[in-house]
Order: C-alpha cells, then structure tokens, then sequence
C-alpha cells in the first residue's frame, strides 16, 4: 500500500500565469534516517516548472533536507500527480541526478542517480554505490531503502568488483548495520539452474 507524500513548502511565484503549483502538506519520511514529523525543504539555483509534464525540475548544486538527512544533487526532479483538491499536488515520484549524496547522521551513501517512490515508498541509489560510516565502508551497484522497515540492501552488479557487494570494517568503529539505517548485504542473484529433459529421465543410481 502506498503512502501519500508531500513536501511541506510553497514555491515562490514567478508570475501568476505558468507558476508552479504548491504542494500540500503531510508528515511523511522521504529521505533514511528522517522522521515523518520534519518538513522538507529544496535550496537550488534554479527551478522550472513543466504544466504539461507536471513536473518541477530543480538545478545548480541541489540541496533537499528533511529533519538531520539530507540529500545532494545536481539536478533533482519532482513529478506530480493531478491535484483533486483545492490543497495542492502530491508528489509521485522524486529523481535525482548525480552525483547524489544521502546524509543519515553519521552515514553517508553515494551513487550516480537517486530515486524516491511513492508507490513503493522506497528510496534506491544506483550506480558505483558507497555506503559509509565513518571508516566502514560498504560498495556495490545498487543500494535500496524501504522507508517503511528503516532497512537498506546493498546489491552487486555487472560493473560492480566483478558483481559482487564488498564491506571493510574497522575495528572500534560503528558497524554499518547500527541505526539509523539497518544493512543488508547481497549479490546479485544467480540464474536458476534447469534440468534438461535427458537428465530428468535418467533414472536414479
């Protein structure tokens, strides 16, 4: 079941033909590590809003926060869905353009793109993925946040050490896996093996 999310913000109008719409407001985590009670706010050069589209496009050295996490981006995109109330758009799906960086307190995870989903109320970065705390560190391909269980998964790749998730831990520091983001490290999946029909056949020895 998805959950609504909205910025707690109004934009600023250029005009009022073509302004971008405001977005209403409702306590919700979009970002690890925050808590739903904190609004989110966008610091950005520039931002252009697409009617047609329904879609707000921020750029230049991008800086949404929310609570203690924060998230950088060069360009960062918010799609909307069709406001049905006088209350303002939600938003459906969040974008970032890389490099993207995820700050949740003391860790720090790095990848080429980020995205936000409503729908599956996750967060995923993907591309030369490090997640960091202090001098633990934790590479793969893809990493994914459910922000409903507070847990990430980080996933090896094609590109990534010969497809597999690589983790060096120094002692007296904090393990990945401590709050405020739990870890799971996983390969990727290997295909299925399928018997052929020769090998079926063949009766047991």
């Amino acid at each position: 079941m998805s959950r609504g999310l909205f910025l707690a913000m109004a934009l600023a109008a250029a005009g009022a033909a073509g302004a971008p719409p405001a977005l209403a407001q409702k306590s919700t985590a979009i970002l690890p590590g925050a808590s739903s009670k904190d609004p989110v706010s966008i610091d950005a050069a520039k931002l252009d809003y697409f009617d047609k589209d329904q879609k707000l496009v921020y750029s230049g050295a991008v800086v949404a926060t929310q609570g203690e996490s924060r998230l950088k981006a060069s360009v960062l995109t918010i799609f909307l869905e069709p406001s049905t109330t006088t209350h303002g758009h939600q938003m459906r799906r969040m974008e970032a353009q890389g490099p993207v960086t995820i700050t949740a307190k003391d860790q720090i995870g790095t990848g080429d793109a980020g995205v936000y989903d409503k729908a599956e109320n996750k967060v995923f970065l993907s591309g030369h993925v490090t997640l960091s705390q202090g001098a633990n560190v934790t590479k793969g391909e893809r990493l994914v946040y459910d922000l409903n269980t507070n847990q990430a998964v980080v996933l090896g790749g094609a590109s990534a050490q010969g497809g597999r998730v690589r983790s060096v831990f120094t002692p007296g520091e904090k393990s990945a896996s401590s709050p405020p983001v739990a870890v799971e490290s996983r390969p990727p999946a290997a295909p299925k093996a399928r018997a052929t029909r020769a090998e079926a056949a063949a009766p047991a020895e």
